[in-house]
């Protein structure tokens, strides 16, 4: 057998050439295609059935609010003190002031800890809103481009932060100023305890699920 590439001569039943590897027209190449499909499907069967697993769920950390209630609490020590020295009598009013808000704060933070809620499984990310009722928005691991994370200082005392994820997927994509392509999304996740520890996990598992659909990380 003659290879058509190059020319070199080849056993009758190669399926390549021994010279420069091209694909013959032998028996065993022929045989070699259906096996190679076989194996190319059973493979892609094996990836399309990997059982989908909860990874991490969490939401708003309370103690997030934990900097504002230290300054409010300075702050209403100083105002008491000041306008205990000017009135007497009016320190009070100053005194309830001081707890309708920070019990404000404590309402609000408590609110954002029941109304959202965040969970990340091996083939996608799920935003849980709502209190009374539950609206789920889900985003497949492939559609999420970018991981970063921010920490204050108080935070970072807490070991809390916020995650922020950018996506393309098309509830989370914002309209352009020229109104022509659309903008990445941006998912705001703030609040998070463990934040760099939750974002390797997002990032680990988006890696591991765009090598398992065999689409091109650019960021890798």
């Amino acid at each position: 057998m003659t290879c058509s590439q190059c020319g070199a001569e080849a056993p009758a039943n190669a399926a390549f050439c021994p010279k420069c590897g091209a694909q013959l027209g032998g028996a065993a190449g022929a045989a070699a295609m259906p096996a190679a499909r076989m194996q190319g499907n059973v493979a892609q069967g094996a990836a399309r059935d990997v059982p989908e697993e909860e990874l991490w769920s969490g939401s708003y950390s309370p103690k997030t609010m934990t900097g504002w209630y230290i300054l409010l609490g300075i702050v209403a020590i100083v105002a008491i003190i000041a306008t205990y020295n000017l009135d007497p009598n009016a320190w009070i009013a100053v005194a309830i002031c001081a707890a309708v808000i920070i019990t404000g704060l404590g309402l609000y933070s408590a609110y954002k800890h029941m109304s959202v809620r965040y969970q990340l499984t091996t083939h996608r990310f799920v935003i849980q809103t709502g209190v009374l009722s539950r609206t789920d928005n889900r985003i497949l691991l492939v559609d999420v481009d970018d991981i970063s994370v921010h920490q204050g200082m108080v935070e970072r005392m807490f070991n809390l932060g916020t995650i922020h994820l950018r996506t393309t997927d098309e509830t989370t994509k914002e309209e352009s100023p020229d109104k022509k392509d659309p903008v990445k999304g941006l998912v705001v996740m703030d609040g998070i305890e463990n934040p760099r520890q939750v974002a390797d996990m997002i990032d680990e598992s988006r890696r591991a699920e765009r090598t398992r659909r065999g689409v091109y990380m650019m960021n890798a």
